[in-house]
Parts: C-alpha cells; sequence; structure tokens
C-alpha cells in the first residue's frame, strides 16, 4: 500500500504520520511522508485494515479497508486545518479572569484585592497605587479626588498618560480627547483595582502610553449584608461610609454612600465629597446576567493650585 498526504490547497505534507494496523491484533507499522509527501508499506498481508494520517496542525483522518491477496492499493490523504481551541472569555469589567488568561497578558499585572484594601485602611488612592512597582502618584490637596498618576517615568501630570477605567468603562468624561483626571472616584467603594504596564494595554481604550488603571466595583453580596464606617480626625476630618446590599432571587442590589470632608493643610483650603452608588445585577441565564449602575457625585471644595514661598513658609506653613 502506498500513496500522498495533501492539504487542503493540493500542497503535499511533508512529515506526516501515516499508522496502518489490524484490529484486535497486535499488528501496527508506522510511517512518515517524505518531501514529496509520500509513503508507503510492503509485506502486509490479506485483510481488514485500519489507516490513519495525521500531521501538526492538520486534523487527523481515519480509514477502513479491505486489502485482497496480492493487491496493490493506491491511497491518498487530503488533511483539513484543525480549528485552533481556544476559550474565549467576553468580560467587560475586568482586565483578566484567571490564572490562565492572566498568563496569555502581555506585560505586567498587578492586583490589590479588597483584603488588602480593607487591611491597610488606606486614606486615598495615593496609598493604596503606591504599592504597586513602577507607579509614581503625585497629589494635590490630600484627598486624591484629582491624583497625578505616572508609571515607568512617564509625567503623572492629571493622569493624561494612563487610562483610568472603572469596571472597564473609561472615567474620564472625554477619554478621546482631554482625559485629564479632575475627577477622581474615593477608593472606599471598590472591591479591588487591576493594573496592567506593557503593551498589553493598548486593547482597553485610547491613551494607554504607561499603562491602565482598572477599579472594580463589588457585586451585590448572595445574602443580605451591611456595614458602616466612621472615621474622623483633626482639622474637622469626617469620612463616613454605609452600604448594604444582597441578592433576592436571581437579582442582586447594592446600594453604597459615602460622605468624606476636612480642612487642607493650608488655612482657606478644604475639601468636601458625597459619593452614591447603587448596582444592581440580574442573572437571566446560568451564564448570562445583566449589570447596572448608578452613580451620583457631588463636590464643594476649596483649592490652590499656588505654593509658598520659602519665607512664607517659615513665617506660618498654613497660610
Amino acid at each position: 500500500m502506498a500513496g500522498r498526504v495533501f492539504d487542503e490547497s493540493g500542497a503535499v505534507i511533508a512529515g506526516a504520520t501515516v499508522r496502518v494496523w489490524r484490529p484486535g491484533t497486535a499488528m501496527e507499522e508506522v510511517a512518515r511522508t517524505n518531501a514529496a509527501g509520500e509513503y508507503g508499506f510492503g509485506g502486509l498481508i490479506e485483510g481488514a485494515y485500519e489507516v490513519s494520517a495525521a500531521a501538526t496542525d492538520f486534523a487527523a483522518e481515519e480509514r477502513t479497508l479491505a486489502l485482497a491477496a496480492g493487491e496493490e492499493l493506491q491511497m491518498d490523504f487530503t488533511l483539513l486545518v484543525r480549528p485552533v481551541a481556544q476559550k474565549v472569555v467576553v468580560a467587560v469589567s475586568r482586565l483578566n479572569e484567571g490564572p490562565e488568561e492572566l498568563q496569555r497578558v502581555p506585560g505586567s499585572f498587578d492586583y490589590i484585592d479588597q483584603e488588602a484594601l480593607q487591611v491597610r485602611r488606606a486614606y486615598n488612592f495615593t496609598e493604596v497605587l503606591r504599592q504597586v512597582a513602577g507607579v509614581h502618584v503625585r497629589e494635590d490637596e490630600g484627598f486624591g479626588a484629582r491624583p497625578h498618576i505616572g508609571i515607568r517615568g512617564v509625567s503623572p501630570t492629571r493622569s493624561t498618560k494612563v487610562l483610568l477605567l472603572e469596571d472597564g468603562i473609561p472615567l474620564a468624561y472625554a477619554p478621546y480627547g482631554d482625559n485629564a483626571s479632575y475627577y477622581h472616584p474615593p477608593v472606599d467603594r471598590y472591591q479591588g483595582i487591576e493594573v496592567l504596564k506593557g503593551s498589553g494595554q493598548i486593547l482597553y481604550g485610547p491613551v494607554t502610553v504607561s499603562g491602565v488603571v482598572n477599579y472594580l466595583t463589588p457585586n451585590p453580596p448572595p445574602k443580605p449584608a451591611g456595614g458602616l464606617t466612621f472615621i474622623g480626625g483633626n482639622r474637622d476630618y469626617v469620612n463616613a461610609h454605609l452600604n448594604y446590599g444582597g441578592t433576592w432571587g436571581k437579582t442582586g442590589l447594592l446600594f453604597d454612600v459615602l460622605r468624606k470632608q476636612g480642612q487642607g493643610p493650608r488655612d482657606n483650603v478644604k475639601s468636601g465629597l458625597s459619593d452614591f452608588n447603587f448596582k444592581l445585577v440580574s442573572g437571566l441565564r446560568p451564564q448570562h446576567a445583566v449589570t447596572m449602575r448608578f452613580n451620583v457625585y457631588d463636590e464643594d471644595s476649596q483649592v490652590t493650585y499656588s505654593g509658598l514661598r520659602e519665607e512664607e513658609f517659615a513665617a506660618d506653613p498654613r497660610q
């Protein structure tokens, strides 16, 4: 028995493996095609045989034949290109969905989970993002309402070279125009932060010169639960945070209210912000769900860009 192995276009496949064996016996022979795509077997006796042809990146093909005594059989194979076996995950809210996807992310990926945020009791995003290697953060007024975020040496001014996302949605009012971060939500309402550095960030939107920062909001808990946090300090500092949510049937609800206010480091400088969030997650099918979020953010602050000269600071650092 002899023959040739081709692909769909009619080109020969060199190095393909052709196997022939007799079912129910230990008889098996293996041959490889040469540069012309040819293979051959000699000395086969009369009987029924199974024959298969396989090659890298091609789907295997099997046939059954009956060989008569003294017969010279010509059997050619045409192999089809094997489809790529890869799971497709459609995930808008997160930059990665697990260890397998993380291995395919080009560049560097960092994740700060909810436990890390709670243990550190971070005052603002500056304290959180400084934990990530290669991230440089400056701030203006101390509340982190307008942070300057830079990654890997890129200028941090108004975070204009970093794409800021919330559940995969750009935070900036005009991400394709002026993406300067004159608005930034408080850290208290998030359950995790993802930071992507390297070439992989070009998948997620515009202005990704230095990287992507994605803030993750919590989902409604499976059972009704809530929490209340109240923190006070000098210079009239108040941080009050209330959240409550649960899941009833296939629908989960989460309410989150935050009030943060206080005097700045200088006289006549103050910050005050109120943040209300509502999130609804409704399951349609085991693998399908609808998520809706509603947010109201109100800020009343009095801040300044100007600094103090050395003699002014020596006279009164809070003027």
